[in-house]
């Protein structure tokens, strides 16, 4: 038998322990080590609202506007002239339209109403037949009128009475509506569906003789938000034209060649804005003749306190002067300082001196 020394036997001992010691510190997990207590203290919260930034330079608080100040740039966008933005109209509001013109003008007697007891179809072509007729005798009114004016022309020129206020008046719509009628015509005898749209949204081709009084009502109200709209939306333009003053008391129409000018104005005078700039100066050109023949016969006549609201607020609203919750007292006063003003002058750019410095 083979005999193993025995430093051979301790030396295979020793290596086997540390064989073993070994594999245990590699199959052991190592503990992680505690953090240890110390005396740094916990991070702070973060702050429920955020720090007001000091901004530099800071902003500078603007200044206060004199009264006299005028702004030279437009408070509101430059754009095409419209009073006011109007959707488009069903067929339905457009029927409905129609139908309380029709009663409106029935319950005053305009209109003869449909016999009692009548169909949908009797009452309806009824209505169509009336409408008819009121149509024909008024455009048959225009021409009838026209002997008429032909004895107030020739009783001037004979030397006879004056012509009046009411006479002048009637002259001047008898004109309006001889240019009129002809394409009125057109559109009752072709389009006459389409007459209840061009009473709301073109009211300035009809003839004063073929208004129904609901359509009268409402085109009066029209213009006179539309001048009020006006006035408020070209109050810069209105501005700049008060510093257009030559002489002293009056504005030269040659200050409407700016942008807008004469959109402006034809709309606070509550005439037709459509058309080019120079159209638009032609037709206050004449709009401020007739006023100034107009305000002589006022002059004349002395029968101001004889004029009723309705009257009172035409006159006005002729002039560009707003009305809107005006009392009859006020609008009388109102058109007294306009011929006190105005005087024996018959001057177009006195008026426009006058309407512009009245807004």
């Amino acid at each position: 038998m083979f005999h193993v020394p025995p430093s051979w036997s301790s030396a295979r001992s020793v290596t086997s322990r540390q064989l073993f010691r070994s594999a245990r510190y590699l199959s052991t997990p190592v503990p992680a080590p505690k953090p240890q207590a110390t005396n740094i203290p916990p991070a702070p919260a973060p702050p429920k609202h955020k720090h007001k930034v000091d901004l530099r330079p800071a902003p500078i608080k603007p200044s206060t506007v004199s009264a006299t100040h005028i702004p030279l740039k437009p408070t509101v966008p430059l754009t095409k002239p419209s009073a006011t933005v109007e959707s488009t109209p069903s067929l339905r509001d457009v029927k409905e339209t129609a139908r309380r013109d029709i009663a409106d003008a029935e319950a005053h007697g305009v209109l003869k109403p449909p016999p009692e007891g009548a169909n949908w179809f009797r009452s309806t072509l009824h209505k169509v037949i009336e409408i008819a007729k009121f149509y024909y005798h008024g455009v048959k009114l225009i021409f009838t009128r026209r002997k008429e004016i032909n004895l107030i022309r020739a009783r001037i020129k004979a030397g006879g009475s004056p012509l009046t206020r009411s006479e002048f008046r009637l002259i001047h719509t008898q004109k309006s509506d001889i240019n009129k009628v002809v394409p009125f015509l057109f559109i009752a005898l072709l389009l006459e569906e389409i007459i209840p749209l061009i009473a709301i949204y073109a009211p300035f081709m009809l003839p004063s003789t073929c208004i129904l009084p609901s359509q009268r009502e409402r085109i009066d109200a029209k213009r006179a938000d539309k001048a009020s709209a006006f006035a408020l939306e070209y109050r810069h333009i209105f501005n700049l034209l008060k510093l257009a003053e030559s002489p002293a008391g009056h504005i030269p129409l040659t200050a409407l060649r700016s942008a807008n000018a004469p959109a402006a104005v034809c709309g606070v005078l509550r005439i037709s804005t459509v058309g080019i700039d120079a159209l638009r100066t032609r037709r206050i050109q004449r709009h401020l003749q007739f006023i100034a023949e107009d305000d002589q016969l006022l002059i004349q006549d002395r029968r101001l306190d004889d004029l009723s609201p309705k009257e009172l607020e035409e006159t006005l609203g002729e002039r560009g002067i707003i009305t809107r919750d005006l009392t009859p007292k006020v609008m009388r006063s109102r058109l007294k300082w306009w011929l006190d003003s105005v005087g024996d002058s018959t001057s177009e750019a006195r008026r426009l001196y006058l309407m512009v410095n009245r807004l």
